[in-house]
Formats: C-alpha cells, sequence, structure tokens
C-alpha cells in the first residue's frame, strides 16, 4: 500500500472562497494529487471521479506489477 499514489480529498470546500483554497493548495504535499470537493453543490465530484480512475487503471497501481515484484 505504500507504493500506491495517494489521492487527497478536501471535503467541505462550499465553505471556502477561491482564495482560501489557492493558499490551502500552497502549503499542501506536492507529490499528492488534491481535489477540493462539495458533496452539497457537487463542486469536484467529477474530478475526483476522473483521478480515483486514473489511478487506479494506472500501471504502477495494478496487482500485476505488486505480485511480479
Amino acid at each position: 500500500m505504500l507504493d500506491k499514489h495517494r489521492v487527497l480529498a478536501v471535503t467541505k470546500c462550499d465553505l471556502l472562497d477561491d482564495e482560501l483554497i489557492d493558499m490551502l493548495r500552497d502549503t499542501l504535499p506536492e507529490d499528492v494529487t488534491v481535489v477540493f470537493i462539495s458533496s452539497v453543490t457537487g463542486m469536484g465530484l467529477n474530478e475526483l471521479k476522473d483521478v480515483l480512475w486514473r489511478e487506479l487503471n494506472s500501471e504502477s497501481n495494478k496487482l500485476q506489477g505488486i505480485i511480479a515484484e
């Protein structure tokens, strides 16, 4: 699990303005994919779905590669 890519979903972003989101983005680690979401407004949910799908299907996350190691 430690070799898997990580995705960070920051929730409740409907309560934040764009300036605060930009400030938060600057403080987050660069090696982690970050998606700002809100379940109330639907903000970022399609992006999160796409990021998760891409990560799950990436070569580095496939089970065959892990078994071979």
